[in-house]
């Protein structure tokens, strides 16, 4: 088996662990992608993927780097095969097959959006990718950093990646089970997603995608979030990563769009 398909094949296993169908394992994939579906104006990215259509269109390697903290790293999850950027990675062979796609992924738990921005040379432009999904904000909040000091970092982020040709998109906030213990969290969303807007970059909302998987009950609180409540399990690192695969591929490919619709 191709590392591709393997990948494929360990995510779906994982799911079935993660988003238990009484149904029967043989259903239970099919079954758990299906409760990760969100709506195509929840998880449309809006602006083009420039760099990453270009290199899609000419058939060279895709590339796409995972910058983030603990959420992109996989805290939580049962393996590293179980984070968001693997699944992401096998969910894009799936639905670009032919394609070389790989994804690399530089969460590092903890790291704010400073710490991101100082390792941008060494973690992301030296790996030369035609995107890269930035997924930060939820540090600042919790810590409550300073909004347009977080501000002047992510445009100072986004700058550097589009100056080294990089496709940037902004992955915003998860909705912490008890997120009032941070008064200032809505407020950290909101400066992320107003930069996103001034600078005219594509925005992964992740806030609103989990909102809706939970909010209409076709996944349990305990099937996206461990314990302490701030990490995802693999139920939760699932579906982010099916419906960024979904976003992404729509950008890249009429075909993927017209197939997704």
């Amino acid at each position: 088996m191709t590392r591709t398909g393997w990948m494929t094949a360990c995510a779906a296993s994982l799911l079935v662990a993660a988003l238990t169908v009484p149904a029967g394992a043989q259903r239970g994939a099919a079954a758990g992608a299906a409760r990760c579906q969100v709506a195509n104006p929840t998880r449309a990215l809006g602006q083009e993927l420039a760099q990453a259509r270009a290199a899609f269109r000419d058939g060279r390697a895709l590339t796409i780097v995972a910058l983030g903290s603990s959420s992109t790293l996989g805290v939580g999850a049962s393996s590293p095969d179980a984070s968001y950027p693997a699944v992401l990675q096998g969910e894009l062979a799936r639905l670009l097959p032919g394609h070389d796609i790989k994804v690399i992924n530089q969460g590092v738990a903890g790291n704010s959006a400073l710490q991101m921005f100082h390792r941008m040379d060494e973690d992301v432009v030296e790996e030369q990718p035609s995107l890269v999904i930035w997924q930060t904000g939820v540090t600042e909040a919790i810590n409550d950093i300073g909004i347009d000091k977080f501000k002047r970092i992510l445009r100072k982020g986004i700058a550097k990646l589009r100056e080294a040709g990089i496709d940037v998109v902004l992955m915003d906030h998860q909705p912490l089970p008890q997120a009032e213990r941070y008064p200032m969290y809505q407020d950290y969303l909101a400066a992320l997603r107003e930069v996103a807007a001034e600078t005219e970059t594509p925005v992964f909302r992740r806030f609103d995608v989990m909102t809706e998987l939970l909010g209409d009950g076709r996944l349990r609180q305990d099937e996206v979030f461990a314990a302490d409540s701030q990490h995802m399990v693999d139920g939760g690192y699932y579906c982010i990563g099916m419906a960024l695969a979904r976003s992404i591929a729509e950008k890249l490919s009429p075909r993927a769009a017209e197939m997704l619709r």
